[in-house]
């Protein structure tokens, strides 16, 4: 069955065609939590209890939660500690005790841009009872963190990103102030609410996430999606922090622009590509090429659409032919006699090489139980194949999708 590469996606208009390929994998679907809270607002894979495979961490409205492979037994990190609502979550091991802690963001009000979220990362005493400690932080609507050395300094900083710029207001979101993304040195003494921070950027809006990816030299730099386009931010080793453009997003989307989700996939070739939802909470699966020649910008085409608040955004080779497949999830159901999946889901577009850039196949994993709020990839068995994991908003659920042979 025809697939479609992104240069003809941008020429064509047309999309990635369904799955015929007998050789993808098959996944099957084990529910570990009917119910983790109105809406699993963030996933992450950690080994929580040191026993060497990873865990599932979920953070809802009001508690975060793990669950214990290969029983997946739900334990309370905290529950009813921070101030609602749980929004990101990354795990580190923060205190330098060899045992993972998370970073917390909570108090998530997106519509409130004048008064700060909270900032804090979830750490266990000597009594392996766990504990909050906050972090200092005053900007609102504190969105994603992520962890990575983005100075080069041998060990991670905190980067925090905002959605929205203080006092912004729709429907016009780029227009006001921008977004502080800062970057945060953990101190000697990480129980000290005091963290020395500095910002990368402060002139994009609306940034909806972000990625940390390697930079050369022992650095990272920060992708991210933004009302603008896509965007790298990267640190010169004397401190200066600069702003390149990647991809230019959705410039007509009304009344909402620019790019949403955004991960880097990796092609056995060693090239890569740039995937996002657009525009901002949109409706098109978008894939970036690699730049021809001197032309400044990624090129852009259409994966698939309609992709109904697309809220999900992941990258991993599934059928280890060394090129990363594209695993979105999807929030809402698409309108009525729309082509493609009813959703809303979870979807993997499996990425092939093509004459000019990746071409895409989709696959339906789960169409129609899992309203995706956030997905990821990770070996949860130990066979070497990636497995998928999801948590859903409208249908409160924590899925675990297991990568099976054809």
């Amino acid at each position: 069955m025809r697939s479609l590469s992104v240069a003809a996606a941008l020429t064509l208009g047309a999309l990635a065609a369904p799955a015929s390929a007998a050789d993808f994998p098959r996944f099957e679907v084990r529910e570990i939590d009917p119910h983790v809270g109105e809406v699993c607002y963030a996933l992450a894979v950690a080994d929580v209890d040191g026993d060497g495979r990873p865990d599932v961490v979920a953070a809802s409205e009001d508690a975060v939660v793990w669950y214990q492979n290969p029983s997946w037994t739900k334990h309370d990190v905290i529950r009813g500690a921070t101030k609602r609502d749980n929004v990101c979550i990354q795990a580190h091991d923060v205190d330098g005790d060899g045992r993972i802690d998370f970073a917390l963001g909570a108090g998530w009000k997106p519509s409130d841009t004048n008064r700060a979220g909270t900032l804090q990362w979830l750490g266990r005493g000597e009594d392996g009872a766990w504990r909050v400690h906050p972090i200092e932080c005053d900007e609102p609507t504190i969105h994603r963190i992520r962890w990575g050395d983005v100075k080069g300094a041998g060990k991670d900083q905190l980067i925090v990103v905002p959605l929205q710029g203080r006092g912004t207001r729709g429907p016009n979101w780029g227009a006001g102030p921008g977004v502080k993304v800062q970057v945060y040195d953990v101190p000697g003494d990480p129980a000290h609410p005091h963290w020395n921070s500095e910002v990368a950027a402060d002139s994009l809006h609306t940034i909806h996430n972000a990625q940390v990816v390697p930079a050369g030299e022992g650095r990272s730099k920060i992708v991210v999606a933004a009302w603008e386009g896509v965007f790298a931010l990267e640190r010169s080793a004397d401190g200066e922090w600069s702003r390149t453009q990647l991809g230019e997003g959705d410039r007509r989307g009304d009344p909402f622009k620019g790019a949403s989700e955004v991960k880097v996939g990796r092609m056995a070739d060693g090239s890569n590509y740039i995937a996002t939802i657009e525009p901002w909470h949109g409706h098109q699966v978008v894939a970036y090429a690699p730049p021809k020649g001197d032309a400044p910008l990624w090129r852009r085409g259409v994966v698939a659409a309609p992709t109904t608040w697309g809220h999900a955004v992941w990258c991993s080779d599934l059928d280890g032919d060394g090129d990363d497949d594209l695993i979105i999830g999807q929030r809402d159901p698409n309108p009525a006699g729309s082509p493609g999946p009813k959703g809303p889901g979870v979807f993997v577009f499996e990425a092939k090489p093509g004459a000019d850039g990746p071409e895409f196949v989709r696959h339906d994993v789960d169409d129609g139980g899992m309203a995706c709020e956030d997905a990821l990839a990770a070996d949860l068995d130990g066979d070497g194949r990636p497995d998928l994991i999801a948590g859903g908003r409208a249908t409160h659920n924590v899925r675990i999708y297991w990568n099976r042979e054809p």
